[in-house]
């Protein structure tokens, strides 16, 4: 499975995912697959959780 499906598996319910889940479900990496996914036309929103943590969403492919 290529990074970028294990992006889509992830974000594919359409629910918040921490920065955590994104490191232990799709890699260490994964802003950087997040990127390639944003320039291929992925909309994924961004929000602050607590301080130095994050959360994900799909909003559109």
């Amino acid at each position: 499975m290529t990074m970028i499906e294990k992006l889509a598996q992830v974000l594919g319910d359409g629910q918040w995912h921490s920065t955590s889940e994104m490191v232990e479900q799709v890699g260490h990496r994964f802003s950087a697959v997040l990127h390639r996914a944003k320039q291929k036309g992925w909309q994924v929103e961004k929000r602050r959780a607590v301080e130095q943590m994050f959360e994900y969403r799909l909003v559109a492919k």
